[in-house]
């Protein structure tokens, strides 16, 4: 009895071994892109890539589209902080959209460019000023958590308490409108849109007034920096690739550009 129940222990583990076998010579997983919302840069309307909407959102879906290798995508929507982890594991990982800069440069392949983006400061109380950027000390201030926004906001205010971090950055008005947090660091068109959005329910709103040019940023769709060549080249056939050329970097911060006359 014995070397026979040896023999069946031998037959029940060569399927599991074949079976490790043909998983480890499967083709690679899709490359997952990762996203997040925020309208009207980035919303989702439905399932999969055909589900990306928004400014940004439908540039990568009808890249999508036109190339012919849908097959080789999938969309994962997540929180925007939760998505770089997953980007920084996954070396078939791209995220979008991210802000560039130099500190940022070599962690990541910069595939994509979208646009320069302006980000504002705005508050509702007429009696907020600022004056310049040490001013923002004074208030609590709202901004996306994880963002080169709140990076920048903590450049002038350091790990302060003021500093208040969402993930979802269309809150910060909600919060703004009830006296919550003082000043928003955002961009216009989020302001515009998500402002447009609360009053169809509260006609009430009190005007949002822009104080200050916080700094402008530079948008990309990047990928994981040990994504594989046979992926690399997939995603350069839909997207491009920026690859690794310097950037001309424009002025990173508020800092940076009060020096400069003419920001536009």
């Amino acid at each position: 009895m014995e070397p026979s129940c040896k023999v069946w222990r031998w037959v029940a583990v060569v399927p599991l071994f074949l079976i490790a076998l043909a998983a480890n010579a499967s083709p690679s997983k899709k490359i997952q892109i990762y996203t997040f919302e925020n309208p009207p840069l980035i919303v989702k309307s439905t399932e999969g890539f055909q589900g990306l909407a928004g400014v940004y959102g439908k540039v990568v879906a009808d890249a999508i589209a036109s190339s012919g290798k849908a097959d080789a995508f999938e969309v994962i929507w997540l929180p925007y902080k939760r998505a770089l982890l997953w980007l920084d594991k996954n070396p078939q990982g791209l995220f979008f959209a991210f802000d560039r800069t130099i500190e940022r440069e070599k962690k990541f392949n910069w595939v994509m460019s979208f646009s320069e983006v302006e980000c504002w400061l705005y508050a509702v109380n007429p009696k907020i000023e600022i004056k310049s950027l040490a001013d923002l000390k004074k208030y609590r201030v709202g901004v996306q958590g994880g963002s080169a926004r709140e990076a920048e906001v903590r450049r002038h205010m350091g790990w302060s308490r003021r500093v208040e971090a969402l993930a979802d950055d269309n809150a910060n008005l909600l919060k703004l409108h009830a006296n919550r947090i003082d000043v928003w660091a955002t961009r216009p068109m989020i302001v515009s849109e998500a402002q447009k959005a609360l009053a169809l329910n509260d006609k009430s709103l009190r005007p949002i007034k822009p104080l200050m040019l916080l700094f402008k940023q530079h948008l990309w769709m990047v990928g994981n920096r040990n994504m594989p060549l046979d992926s690399q080249e997939t995603v350069r056939a839909v997207f491009g690739w920026e690859g690794k050329r310097p950037m001309k970097s424009p002025a990173l911060s508020a800092r940076d550009l009060l020096k400069i006359p003419d920001i536009n």
